[in-house]
């Protein structure tokens, strides 16, 4: 009884640490719905939409940092299996996505894990 009342004890301890850091637990993934821009031009002179599009895939192929504009908020993007965001989204820069994933809030920053990324409704049409 005393081993089994050890172990219930410590797995409380490690399930505690596991959470200590603000990890969310993988419950259900979250759904964002917006726009994919370079964050280099985006934060520098606003480059969005269409007419920004070419500019935002050249820098997004050349490795500036890719994201998403939903909600009023910038997006910074990271992949799921750790691979480049970009070679998945330069291809729809200044273009709606809708992304399947994690939102992360890390020291002020918005960030998007990406698992799976889809046209959105307006570049359905």
């Amino acid at each position: 009884m005393r081993i089994l009342t050890t172990g219930f004890a410590l797995s409380l301890l490690v399930s505690g640490i596991a959470f200590a850091d603000g990890a969310k637990p993988a419950a259900g993934k979250d759904k964002l719905t917006g726009e994919v821009v370079d964050i280099t031009c985006y934060a520098s002179h606003a480059g969005k939409g269409e007419k920004h599009a070419a500019c935002a895939q050249k820098c997004m192929q050349s490795g500036l940092p890719a994201g998403i504009v939903a909600d009023g908020k910038l997006y910074t993007v990271i992949m799921a299996d750790h691979s480049s965001p970009n070679t998945k989204l330069a291809a729809w820069a200044g273009k709606t996505v809708t992304a399947t994933g994690t939102k992360i809030e890390r020291d002020g920053a918005q960030i998007f894990e990406i698992d799976t990324v889809t046209p959105g409704a307006a570049a359905a049409k």
